[in-house]
């Protein structure tokens, strides 16, 4: 390499690093008490209401869910009734049906 590729490249480095360094000081300088006060304060506000709104979303959602499980909760009650109704009636009908066999046949 020549001297003036290598004397280029160093100035290009240190100019690139320069600008590097001092938007670094920049984002990361601290901020005055009262700045970071308020700062921490709105991000906590804000945190705050997202939690709120979690919490009320996830509260409806738990209504919506139990809401749902009851209604499917009281049509199988209905129909295990029903099924057992039928159960009942058939057991009566061949309870009739045998006694009238009986009858028949013994006599």
């Amino acid at each position: 390499m020549s001297q003036q590729q290598t004397s280029n490249g160093l100035l290009l480095g240190a100019i690139v690093g320069g600008a590097i360094g001092a938007i670094s000081a920049l984002l990361l300088a601290p901020k005055s008490g009262a700045k970071f006060r308020e700062d921490l304060a709105n991000t906590c506000q804000a945190i705050s209401q997202k939690t709120k709104d979690i919490a009320s979303n996830v509260g409806q959602s738990t209504k919506d869910f139990a809401s749902t499980i009851k209604e499917e909760a009281t049509e199988m009650v209905d129909h295990a009734k029903q099924s057992n109704q039928k159960v009942m009636d058939s057991l009566s009908t061949t309870k009739e049906d045998v006694k009238d066999e009986l009858n028949t046949t013994g006599s």
